[in-house]
């Protein structure tokens, strides 16, 4: 398996980050650009992924444990899976999050052999991130 994983420090208490990236109506809202997710019921997701010359459409899984804050999604015979895990940062006090968001490709894939599409995932992480950062931070912020 090859995996990939960055994180980003989110200035929001880690609860609402959760709830934000975990509510089904928001996953969209900050996945990469690329990247279209929508539920189909209790637990599965149906995804469109442009890689490149083709959109793969693929049926997977999500799964959120509230408890450990980490959502957990992948594809059912895909070899592709994924999870973002959201933790307190900083000191007694802090009101910061750690977002921790991981993919790993298993088998042939492409973005298994490193080069050009090994970047690309890289670069979806961090704009998924930076997305999600942003998502919170317009649902947080107070109103004037």
């Amino acid at each position: 398996m090859t995996d990939f994983e960055h994180t980003r420090v989110i200035d929001a208490d880690p609860r609402v980050v959760f709830d934000v990236a975990s509510s089904i109506a928001s996953l969209d809202s900050w996945t990469p650009e690329g990247v279209e997710v929508e539920p189909e019921g209790d637990g599965t997701l149906h995804a469109w992924v442009d890689s490149g010359s083709e959109v793969r459409d693929e049926t997977g899984y999500v799964d959120a444990d509230r408890d450990r804050m980490r959502l957990r999604w992948g594809g059912d015979d895909t070899g592709y899976e994924g999870w973002l895990q959201i933790e307190p940062h900083g000191g007694a006090g802090s009101r910061a999050a750690l977002a921790t968001l991981h993919v790993g490709f298993a088998g042939p894939a492409p973005e298994t052999l490193g080069g050009e599409r090994s970047a690309d995932v890289d670069s979806r992480i961090e704009q998924a991130l930076d997305r999600l950062a942003s998502l919170v931070q317009d649902r947080t912020e107070p109103t004037p």
